[in-house]
């Protein structure tokens, strides 16, 4: 399997569950705060998105697959009529998947309450032999309440992957506790409300750019 640039090795070696919550907690508090003081500076400079890098058969056309929730089974198709950022991770991940969420995080504060409510995000682990449902919850919990955890069998999510053209590995490692770690794609996935993939971003974009982004889809509201 060939990998780009972008490609994130998520390794964390954290051997108290409650520590390493509280760590997360604290993170994520750092990084909102953080992010809305670079947004005061780099709104005006920074651009956004680019041309959909995902494989050919997504691009702007209707897209869906079904995953298990917190809640039940859910679809992608269940979410028409709304903006949808995806993004593909899994909850042991210490850096660019805290960063990722907490950047869609941000991104909501900007939006209108009616905005809010046409604007959700699902948060796709690739690693549902330590990601249950419970965790999922909990994990994206510290973010957004808009933001859901989902995970399925591992043909569901090399299934779902292949759509979206993400690169993930699972790979051995003595050294530490977790036993394995995650190689992953980091992008950002944008659905626009007719449920076609409308954009890839970088994790890291800017959230209130990115928050213009959900904002121009749903005033379109096409594709």
């Amino acid at each position: 399997m060939n990998f780009s640039k972008t490609l994130i090795m998520c390794r964390k070696n954290y051997k108290n569950e409650k520590v390493r919550i509280f760590v997360i907690g604290v993170y994520v508090c750092f990084l909102i705060f953080y992010s809305g003081i670079a947004d005061s500076h780099e709104a005006k400079s920074k651009g956004i998105g680019g041309e959909i890098k995902g494989s050919e058969s997504a691009s702007f056309q209707e897209v869906n697959f079904t995953l298990d929730s917190p809640e039940g089974s859910l679809s992608l198709k269940d979410f028409r009529g709304s903006v949808v950022l995806l993004f593909f991770g899994f909850t042991s991940c210490p850096d660019v998947c805290p960063i990722s969420l907490s950047t869609i995080s941000h991104s909501f504060s900007y939006l209108t309450d009616d905005e809010l409510k046409l604007s959700k995000s699902l948060f796709i682990s690739l690693d549902p032999e330590r990601d249950t449902l419970e965790k999922l919850k909990k994990y994206t919990g510290y973010f957004h309440p808009n933001i859901i955890g989902v995970t399925g069998t591992m043909k569901q999510l090399v299934k779902v992957a292949e759509i979206f053209g993400v690169n993930f590995e699972k790979k051995d490692s003595p050294d530490s506790a977790l036993g394995y770690v995650i190689y992953h794609s980091s992008k950002i996935f944008v659905i626009g409300p007719q449920g076609a993939l409308r954009k890839t971003i970088p994790h890291n974009t800017d959230s209130k750019l990115l928050s213009q982004q959900i904002r121009s889809l749903l005033g379109r509201n096409q594709l």
